[in-house]
């Protein structure tokens, strides 16, 4: 747990310069504030050490890639660099972290995916404090959201995120911690929060739909499994097949991996929070290692 005070001034990277807070100034044109047109992802840091960095860098171009976004304004960071100065500036040198980097189509027109402006860069180094023992001991409720769909834009983590936290806050008011998210043809894509690994007579899967983010972790921990010899298949899946698995477990990148306990107040048979520990072990130590 960080005990650091919240009243010492906070430092944030921003355009090329490690800078307090209270000096960063973005334009209220930015496309990013305007139309949420920009994407970011969220990186777990250990004592220094971020894990999965390039992993995280090569989605963030990708997506830039595809919205006809500059890449070169990311590319020209030395990410390793600005996460130390931000931890040193920060006092988070040994301690538990989310590192999040945020680029924008900056200030740009017309409407569409103009291309010409300047992207905003913009990363953020704060204390994180995971879910408590008790959560990955008893596991996380789920609850199956019926009231919106994945939006097409899915496999990219993009600043439009209303969705997921309407989706998280229908799961919180249903009694649940956690929103299963269906696509378009009512098939289960991921969570709020994360992918899904789900097992179901003894076989592992994950869901196949393109309405998905293309998770980090839980690309890690399917390498993991396989180099024990263990399969993960991708399989389209409808809402009564995750609440009849045997486990379900939720999977991202600051947490690690989350057992489900239940799914619309049905309980899973098989919780395996022990087996999820080990494998949550075995991601964040291969992230350290840099493997």
């Amino acid at each position: 747990m960080n005990d650091r005070d919240d009243s010492v001034e906070q430092w944030i990277y921003l355009n090329g310069r490690v800078m307090p807070l209270n000096e960063a100034r973005i334009s209220p044109m930015d496309r990013g504030f305007q139309y949420g047109d920009g994407v970011f992802t969220t990186v777990r840091v250990e004592s220094g050490r971020p894990l999965y960095l390039a992993e995280h860098l090569n989605r963030l171009r990708q997506s830039l890639q595809d919205l006809r976004i500059s890449c070169q304004p990311l590319q020209d960071v030395d990410w390793p660099y600005v996460l130390g100065e931000l931890l040193a500036s920060n006092g988070l040198q040994s301690d538990l972290v989310a590192l999040k980097i945020l680029v924008t189509r900056g200030v740009a027109l017309p409407l569409g995916l103009p291309k010409g402006g300047q992207p905003t860069v913009f990363a953020r180094a704060r204390p994180y404090q995971p879910p408590s023992p008790e959560h990955y001991t008893n596991g996380w409720r789920l609850h199956i959201c019926r009231s919106g769909y994945a939006p097409p834009l899915a496999r990219h983590k993009s600043l439009n995120y209303l969705f997921y936290l309407t989706a998280r806050q229908e799961a919180i008011d249903a009694g649940a911690d956690e929103a299963a998210i269906l696509d378009a043809h009512g098939h289960i894509a991921e969570t709020a929060a994360g992918s899904l690994l789900i097992r179901s007579d003894g076989a592992w899967w994950t869901p196949d739909s393109p309405y998905q983010l293309p998770g980090i972790t839980l690309q890690r921990v399917r390498s993991l499994f396989e180099a024990a010899g263990q399969t993960v298949e991708p399989r389209s899946a409808a809402p009564e097949d995750l609440a009849k698995a045997q486990t379900a477990w939720v999977l991202n990148s600051l947490m690690g991996i989350m057992p489900v306990c239940s799914v619309d107040g049905q309980d899973l048979p098989l919780l395996a929070a022990k087996e999820a520990a080990h494998w949550r072990n075995e991601l964040f130590a291969g992230g350290n290692r840099g493997t």
